[in-house]
């Protein structure tokens, strides 16, 4: 009984970290703030662009060709996930990648068809990582391995070149950037692969991975973000 009631403390009496008024549920959020999350309820399947309609076409995904064979994203890039997710990087707030791998697992549950043989997170350089002191793609990965089964591999891919942030970049810059960033360093790893990363905004990082791993007979290559910025052209701010 007393083992019971530290546990009910621990993990369902705590207060939401997002409103710090209602008390978490199982999924470590309130309820409210739960259904006012920016879900992503019908992710394009290529670039993982919120549409209207699951039979919507993806106008963003005009004219592209993708590396990736089926991406995810749970959330969008909206509030407030657009200010939850640069203070995870910026000001350690890890805590808060608890309750996000937790929301993230459970749209995993109802969305993805085929679960994958193998988890990858998105890697950092080692001078980026040792200046952050962690990488929170990493920490993300391991807990939704914990919570899938799926074995998680941190060393099957190093990033061996510091590149510019994808995101200040145009499209022929982005893949100039890339070039001879990251390394496979084992293989053969695995025939199904989900790469995991927080925030996926032009998906090039994710496209050059798989190309990677597909050159090393990968036959299928996965990604799984928590939240993708909005569409370009939308009136939505990222």
């Amino acid at each position: 009984m007393f083992y019971r009631k530290v546990y009910r403390r621990l993990f369902f009496d705590q207060t939401c970290p997002l409103c710090h008024v209602h008390p978490a549920s199982s999924l470590g959020i309130c309820e409210g703030c739960h259904v006012d999350l920016p879900w992503n309820l019908f992710p394009c399947p290529s670039c993982g662009i919120s549409r209207d309609h699951p039979d919507d076409h993806c106008r963003c995904c005009n004219h592209k060709t993708f590396t990736v064979d089926r991406t995810f994203a749970a959330l969008e890039y909206r509030f407030p996930l657009n200010t939850l997710l640069p203070s995870i990087k910026q000001r350690y707030s890890l805590h808060h990648l608890g309750w996000l791998s937790q929301v993230f697992h459970a749209r995993l549950e109802d969305q993805i068809d085929q679960w994958p043989d193998v988890l990858i997170p998105v890697p950092m350089h080692a001078l980026d990582l040792i200046r952050r002191g962690y990488n929170q793609a990493a920490i993300l990965a391991e807990l939704l391995g914990k919570a899938t089964s799926i074995n998680v591999t941190h060393s099957a891919i190093i990033k061996t070149r510091c590149s510019q942030r994808q995101h200040n970049l145009n499209a022929s810059q982005r893949r100039t950037n890339l070039i001879d960033a990251f390394c496979v360093t084992s293989r053969p790893i695995a025939d199904h692969i989900a790469l995991i990363d927080d925030v996926m905004t032009t998906g090039s990082t994710l496209n050059e991975l798989a190309r990677l791993l597909k050159k090393q007979g990968c036959k299928r290559v996965d990604a799984w973000v928590l939240a993708r910025t909005p569409d370009p052209d939308s009136d939505e701010d990222t």
